[in-house]
């Protein structure tokens, strides 16, 4: 079936990423000389090991890895801190994409590196400049500085502060005072601050002004770097693999007790470890690629929990805020039609049936572009903008903007609700559904696909006219060949043609100069797996 290769798929490219990136290598020596089954510039592959450099992992078994490898101290981030005041736990102190700016670079004189007091909803900007070339120093530690003030005499007034979206926050409510950023040890995850309590700022002396002092770009020596790992989890219910080729057999076992271990007590799927609770998008993927065939009852329960209470798909949050400047919440719906794949459930079908089909009229009326026959929205996961679109573009110009992946993510929705009507006895819908994909696939041929690279553009974007934006971005790359918005000799130029880097395809290409990895200058794991899938 489908979905058993999209698992095996999933887990050896996993496995083999993870190999080349994080694992750390052993100096065991071999009984003798080995031929690498494959190797470049940045490393050689051989049966039973990776070796970089002077760095070495190896599979000691079918069920062991150890590794000597040590991450570089990230010495190329950028010294502009972008950070926000959080009350609460919320993003509520101003517009989404309107943020502080710190430059964390030595002061004249050797002084502190700290803002002034910052008055909660007044952008701060600092003065002090830096150049493309200036890169944060390690173990950096910076003071923010909120003045709460006038939030407080509001409080004292009136019982409450009106809030930038002209929400009340009454003064009993008032809990908690967050600041949310970009670089470690911050985070935009607004969500989970509570969960990080080194982000709360604190008024000890109680005149009103709030501080938190972090440290940033702490050296990779500080941080937890698995050396081994051996396998203690049962995963014999689950698919087996066994081959001539012990790293592969490692890791897959590998991937297996990992799949186990994103299962969260209440019997859905974790995302992250920093980033707790369901994530639409990140579950889906994960179901596309193996969950729906491993655990398809902890991918049911994990996908309708992302279902509202009047019945539609739950945007995760992005540029804006969530929904509609991000839209490749679609992306459950071929993640549910993945379960029923795997299942056959027919009570299924019919549940999740009524929830695509009313999704996607919502998006119909919200986000399809009737001149182009695109759909607007944020990239598909790429939801850091800065991290892959130009500083000048606020939340509404993302929203205009039409990009690759999530495009193609709404063509499969579309053509899997075709494919459920079909069986549920709805053929006026199906057909519906049929055309409506197959304006999409033309769309994206004609706005998107560059005859002088061989692969599709990253997204149309632009004020007055609508521009296309030649970088490569690898998940649209990699799902244009997989759901057939690209076929047959073409496909084949996608593939051979779209760039990659020694380790991997990146999540776009080229990147943006002086922006730190995250999504920019990266290869993620999950992307790499369905590169590895449309490349097979």
């Amino acid at each position: 079936m489908k979905s058993t290769s999209l698992a095996t798929g999933f887990l050896l490219t996993l496995g083999f990423f993870t190999a080349c990136q994080t694992m750390e290598p052993t100096t065991t020596t071999t009984p003798a000389v080995q031929t690498p089954i494959w190797q470049s510039d940045a490393y050689r592959l051989y049966r039973d090991k990776v070796v970089q450099g002077p760095h070495e992992a190896r599979a000691l078994s079918a069920t062991e890895l150890v590794s000597n490898y040590v991450s570089p101290a990230n010495d190329r981030q950028s010294p502009r801190i972008e950070f926000k005041f959080s009350i609460n736990g919320k993003d509520n102190e101003m517009t989404p994409g309107l943020n502080h700016l710190l430059v964390a670079v030595p002061r004249p004189g050797g002084g502190p590196i700290e803002t002034p007091p910052i008055v909660f909803g007044q952008r701060y900007v600092d003065a002090v400049p830096a150049t493309a070339d200036t890169y944060l120093a390690p173990n950096t530690p910076i003071k923010i500085r909120l003045d709460l003030r006038p939030v407080l005499a509001d409080f004292k007034k009136q019982g409450f502060y009106t809030m930038f979206k002209g929400d009340k926050l009454y003064q009993q409510d008032f809990k908690h005072v967050y600041v949310a950023g970009g670089t470690a040890p911050l985070s935009w995850d607004f969500d989970n601050l509570t969960n990080k309590p080194e982000l709360e700022m604190k008024d000890p002396d109680g005149d009103g002004i709030y501080e938190a002092t972090l440290t940033l770009n702490q050296p990779a020596a500080t941080k937890t770097t698995a050396a081994s790992w051996k396998k203690v989890i049962n995963t014999a219910d689950f698919p087996q693999y066994s081959s001539d080729h012990p790293l592969a057999d490692a890791l897959y076992n590998l991937a297996l007790e990992e799949a186990r271990r994103a299962v969260e007590p209440d019997s859905t799927f974790r995302t992250g470890k920093e980033w707790a609770g369901v994530w639409t998008r990140d579950v889906s993927y994960s179901i596309i690629l193996a969950q729906a065939s491993l655990q398809p009852k902890v991918a049911m329960k994990s996908l309708m929990r992302k279902v509202s209470p009047t019945g539609r798909i739950i945007q995760d949050t992005g540029t804006g805020g969530a929904y509609p400047c991000s839209t490749d919440r679609i992306i459950w719906a071929t993640a549910a039609w993945e379960v029923y794949q795997a299942t056959g459930n027919e009570a299924w079908l019919r549940k999740v049936y009524p929830i695509i089909r009313q999704s996607i009229a919502d998006d119909v009326q919200n986000a399809y572009d009737p001149a182009t026959g695109l759909v607007r929205g944020e990239s598909s996961f790429l939801d850091w903008r800065e991290q892959t679109y130009p500083r000048w573009m606020q939340p509404v110009d993302i929203y205009q903007s039409e990009n690759l992946g999530t495009n193609v993510v709404h063509y499969q929705a579309n053509v899997v609700l075709a494919q459920m009507a079909a069986r549920l006895g709805q053929p006026g819908v199906a057909a519906q559904h049929k055309r409506q994909a197959a304006n999409i696939k033309d769309a994206i041929n004609q706005h998107l696909w560059q005859a002088d690279k061989g692969y599709y553009g990253q997204f149309l974007y632009g004020r007055t006219a609508l521009v296309l934006s030649p970088k490569a971005e690898a998940l649209g790359e990699a799902l244009c060949v997989l759901f057939g918005i690209v076929e047959g000799e073409r496909a084949q130029q996608v593939v051979s043609k779209t760039p990659t880097v020694p380790f991997g395809i990146p999540c776009i290409y080229p990147q943006i100069p002086g922006i730190p990895p995250y999504h920019n200058d990266a290869v993620w794991p999950f992307v790499q797996s369905f590169w590895a899938l449309a490349a097979a």
